[in-house]
């Protein structure tokens, strides 16, 4: 089958797609193509797809040189491309929920994200793939500026550290509604995610598990919502004191590095 009739065949499945797991078909094979080249995968690399759904991706992912393994949560979408890639002697189709897949073992990891999840894939990739290199996500355009939030904005948050701990996200390019069946009601955005070198995944974790229980209430000062996290007020006092980092500030108001010394410091 050619590259076009299978995107043209894709396009009958828009009635299929599940909302409820925010299925929007990708029916623009150059903007498919585009995502795959992202990846430069090399002969041998063990790939990752999350959410093959109808094969948008899945399709050049078979023409590539990699080991590739593609999940879905949805049993229709399975059964098609075990049925369409069943030739394919690099592609394993599988049924997985990337939510408590193993990610340990794969080199580049890509997907198109649904936006209710976005967040959650996004960090437990970061957390596991602990052999990855490279990894490209398509998703709703606002979801990228929101986990890729700067410091003292609204969305600046325990995420937005954690990746800026153990990764560089570029701006790939923007994917319009109409390259979708069925379209959704906003853009897409397609990024890349650069893993950095010598990253300690001990320390990253405990970054983000603390990080957590200082954002829970953002109104707080970093010293109140310390002192709530640690029990005890002397303690909570003495660490921001050794991390040098003012009581009165915010969750927001501090960069990585405030963060890390503070992680350090308890």
């Amino acid at each position: 089958m050619t590259t076009e009739k299978y995107f043209e065949n894709i396009k009958t499945f828009r009635m299929m797609a599940k909302k409820e797991i925010g299925q929007n078909f990708l029916i623009d094979p150059n903007k498919a193509s585009s995502i795959i080249d992202l990846l430069e995968i090399k002969e041998g690399e063990k790939v990752l797809e999350i959410g093959c759904g109808a094969g948008s991706l899945t399709y050049f992912l078979s023409l590539s040189k990699g080991n590739v393994t593609a999940i879905d949560i949805d049993e229709a979408m399975l059964t098609k491309l075990q049925e369409d890639f069943k030739s394919a002697p690099n592609l394993s189709i599988r049924q997985g929920n990337a939510m408590d897949f193993d990610y340990s073992s794969f080199d580049k990891i890509v997907g198109n994200l649904p936006y209710y999840i976005t967040s959650g894939i996004i960090e437990e990739a970061l957390k596991k793939a602990t052999a990855a290199k490279r990894m490209v996500f398509m998703v709703q355009k606002e979801a990228f500026y929101r986990i890729n939030a700067s410091i003292g904005s609204k969305d600046y948050s325990p995420l937005s550290i954690f990746i800026s701990y153990c990764a560089t996200l570029k701006k790939e390019f923007v994917v319009p509604p109409s390259c979708f069946a069925p379209a959704p009601h906003v853009d897409s955005l397609v990024f890349s995610v650069e893993m950095k070198e010598g990253v300690n995944k001990e320390e990253a974790i405990a970054l983000l598990n603390l990080t957590k229980k200082l954002f829970l209430n953002r109104r707080k000062t970093i010293y109140n919502n310390l002192k709530s996290a640690l029990g005890n007020a002397e303690k909570a006092s003495n660490a921001l004191k050794k991390a040098g980092i003012g009581e009165s500030l915010r969750p927001e108001q501090l960069k990585l590095e405030d963060y890390l010394n503070l992680l350090r410091s308890l």
